[in-house]
């Protein structure tokens, strides 16, 4: 079996992101750690092998894109757009995903480097992650989610003002008791859509009602899990609000099998749009985000951070687009509206 860096850093007892420095030269290691590693991977034999060249020249045309979850429709889009952009460029990219793990993520990060890759691309699972201090001086920018410490370019799209717009039009459609199911809590992502979902219920003079508001983990079990928890907490919820889209699959598998009719019973706006969500039945009014075109951005602003490294951070924020199709009708019978895009 080949050895890796997490066998490394356990011999050497450090960690792989230490190990990665030692071999990358990215960041300042003690001498005396850098021995350890370096007794390590003498004891296990460890040889980069097809790597030997990038090590000796200290570069590669590797650029590493790391994403929570890569069978989330939104990420694998974002991940094909980069690729895209990055095409003739005379870079190759090394896909990693984190699972939504943020110990996972800092072992793909030091997997990534040991490609002694020309940048990198992350959509983070930890805002208060140390990602400069990971990653040293490499080109990072950071794609959909927000870091509390400044690390580098960034592009995202503006959730909160998305939400509010959708949870809003809802209210005016003569809904009151709209549940909303969320993502992974402490993502910036899944903070925005929850602010934007209250900022709305506020602005209309609506208490939020914690019955109402559930959070899984952005997958389909737990997007079917929350829409039972709301059901059953609120026989008078008449709308919802879910804010991914494979939480939504699950929500709506679970109105299909309890015969809960969208929208006679409950209307409901989902988060992304897709081919999927125009064949459904009903066709699903959902919020879209520009996927491919934030994919393209991250790419665009690493290659321009490798060409010009003292260039000034950038943040760009995009706007998403409500798509109103038929699964969201008005409360009151005599003044159904039925939302069509």
């Amino acid at each position: 079996m080949a050895v890796g860096i997490k066998q490394i850093a356990e011999t050497a007892g450090v960690s792989t992101a230490t190990v990665s420095h030692v071999i990358n030269h990215t960041r300042f290691v003690s001498e005396e750690t850098t021995r350890k590693v370096e007794k390590a991977m003498e004891e296990l034999s460890y040889s980069p092998n097809y790597l030997a060249k990038m090590l000796k020249e200290k570069k590669s045309n590797m650029i590493g894109l790391v994403i929570p979850d890569i069978s989330n429709f939104f990420f694998t889009e974002i991940a094909a757009a980069v690729e895209k952009k990055l095409s003739g460029s005379g870079y190759n990219l090394v896909l990693c995903s984190s699972d939504e793990d943020p110990e996972k993520e800092k072992e793909k990060i030091a997997h990534i480097l040991t490609y002694i890759p020309a940048g990198i691309i992350i959509a983070p699972t930890d805002r208060t992650c140390d990602y400069k201090g990971l990653l040293g001086n490499l080109p990072a920018v950071y794609v959909d989610r927000k870091v509390e410490r400044i690390a580098g370019d960034s592009v995202r799209m503006d959730s909160r003002s998305a939400v509010s717009n959708a949870v809003g039009y809802l209210i005016a459609s003569g809904h009151s008791e709209i549940g909303f199911i969320g993502g992974v809590a402490g993502i910036s992502t899944t903070d925005e859509r929850y602010q934007g979902y209250i900022s709305a219920l506020l602005e209309a003079g609506l208490k939020p009602d914690p019955s109402l508001i559930s959070f899984g983990d952005s997958r389909i079990q737990s997007g079917y899990d929350s829409c039972r928890i709301l059901i059953e907490r609120n026989r008078n919820m008449s709308a919802m609000f879910v804010s991914n889209n494979l939480m939504c699959i699950g929500a709506m598998k679970y109105l299909v099998q309890h015969s809960i009719r969208v929208p006679e019973d409950i209307s409901i706006i989902g988060f992304d749009d897709y081919d999927w969500t125009e064949i459904t039945n009903p066709a699903l009014s959902t919020i879209k985000q520009p996927a491919d075109k934030m994919g393209e951005i991250a790419a665009s602003l690493l290659l321009s951070r490798i060409a010009d490294p003292d260039k000034p951070i950038e943040e760009i924020v995009l706007d998403g687009r409500l798509v109103l199709r038929n699964s969201c009708i008005g409360k009151n019978l005599a003044d159904i509206r039925t939302c069509s895009e």
